[in-house]
């Protein structure tokens, strides 16, 4: 007799003892699994010492939260969300409620053995369990999958690609599905490179016509054109290439916010603070503060996490043309009209002052890099390190974490680069000079498929 039945009829005569003559059972024709989960999880997980060097950490992973699927159409159980990378599933206690027999376990050589919930499971590679109605008619199998994550959630892993031909890099950033790289050539004359978000190879260069070479580190997006200012006038392109005079007289020497939320288009110079709707009407709303930074910015904006309708606009630059000394950090919001400077007198932890520092907003801080420079006094090499403000621009402090660091490629020299982040979470480093290129890193987690 299979081992199938010996089981069935183990239980139902286990059901019938005790019964009177007067009641009789009707076995259920139902068969299938109701509820899954598994209990906490000991484990052995790499991770770093303070010098970098690798170790190991054993930690107990709660199962609380994590919610596994029951597909009743496809006979599949599994967890959406994947158990944190190197979690030893080798040895899983499952707590399972079934309608029928108690399920027989199918091991991974099509074999059956009898199944208890207190046996530890390998859960390596997905599981077969078989479920049988009472009555011995009809059975319904399933498999069961632990998905645990493949790679460290937490790692920033770096590609290379090959530098830039006949670019000198100045701004860098994505409109739709194309990243633009506005530069210099062996010349001097303004170029643009284009390519597609998803190609950091082929990129196509072309000169620039009707723009002043000295607007490019100001280029941003509005609207869906391309702007830039220089001389008191305004820019506008639909293509990166071609360049006309948008508006004129507006004294412009900088842009210093922009925003296709809120609808606005601000820049700074000679007449003070003005704001446009357009790109081609400005109206000024006051005057310009002082040590305002209008050099070298990076120019920021995004909806505040606890009020999407409001918009933080950050600025980030240098205060002179020839870019030294600190760097200015300052912010406003939409729904306010005064710019607030972050000073740093008395901040134990200021933004760096890095030669050609860029600030990218990722992973929902603001990410600081730049060539060699200061930190609080303290003299930094070139791309040694992030800088990452998690309060919006008031204290910023170096990424010593292992997981996510710069390429180590990017530490020799200062030459110059841009940077900008894509609507897929990508970091773009582009990098002139001998050791010069194209690198596109990702944060694991960011990549997940939701």
């Amino acid at each position: 007799m299979s081992i199938y039945f010996v089981l069935l009829l183990s239980a139902f005569s286990l059901l019938s003892c005790g019964s009177s003559e007067e009641e009789e059972y009707t076995p259920s024709p139902y068969a299938f699994i109701t509820s899954f989960r598994i209990d906490d999880i000991r484990s052995e997980y790499p991770a770093f010492t303070s010098d970098g060097k690798d170790t190991v950490v054993v930690k107990t992973v709660s199962m609380e939260t994590i919610a596994f699927t029951i597909n009743q159409a496809t006979g599949e159980i599994y967890n959406n969300d994947s158990l944190p990378y190197a979690t030893d599933v080798t040895k899983v206690v499952i707590r399972m409620s079934a309608q029928g027999v108690p399920a027989i376990y199918v091991d991974s050589t099509d074999t059956y053995s009898n199944f208890t919930l207190n046996d530890s499971i390998d859960f390596s590679t997905p599981r077969k369990f078989r479920v049988y109605a009472g009555n011995g008619e009809y059975h319904k199998d399933y498999t069961i999958s632990i998905n645990v994550h493949q790679v460290e959630p937490e790692m920033m892993v770096w590609t290379k690609y090959g530098a830039v031909e006949d670019v000198c890099p100045v701004r860098a950033l994505e409109r739709g599905d194309e990243m633009f790289l506005f530069g210099t050539d062996a010349n001097g004359a303004a170029v643009v490179a284009v390519t597609g978000s998803d190609d950091a190879e082929s990129w196509s260069c072309t000169a620039i016509t009707g723009l002043p070479v000295e607007a490019l580190e100001t280029v941003a997006v509005f609207g869906g054109n391309l702007y830039a200012v220089y001389a008191g006038d305004v820019y506008s392109s639909a293509d990166g290439v071609t360049w006309s005079v948008a508006a004129t007289g507006t004294g412009a020497v900088a842009i210093i916010g922009v925003s296709d939320e809120a609808g606005e288009l601000w820049i700074a110079g000679e007449q003070g603070l003005l704001c446009s709707n357009d790109g081609v009407s400005f109206n000024v709303t006051g005057s310009l503060p002082a040590d305002f930074p209008l050099y070298g910015v990076s120019v920021l904006s995004y909806p505040l996490n606890h009020n999407k309708g409001i918009i933080r606009y950050m600025l980030v630059g240098y205060t002179t043309e020839a870019k030294d000394g600190n760097v200015g950090v300052w912010s406003k919001l939409s729904s306010e009209d005064k710019w607030v400077c972050y000073d740093n007198a008395d901040n134990s932890y200021p933004c760096p002052a890095l030669e050609g520092v860029a600030v990218v907003r990722y992973d929902g801080y603001l990410y600081a890099l730049g060539g060699a420079g200061h930190v609080g006094g303290t003299e930094v090499g070139a791309f040694g390190s992030f800088y990452v403000s998690k309060d919006n621009g008031i204290v910023w402090k170096e990424k010593q974490s292992f997981y996510q660091r710069l390429p180590e490629e990017l530490a020799v020299g200062s030459a110059p680069f841009a940077v900008a982040v894509d609507s897929k979470n990508y970091m773009w480093i582009i990098k002139a000079g001998e050791n010069g290129g194209v690198w596109k890193g990702i944060i694991n987690r960011l990549g997940f498929n939701k």
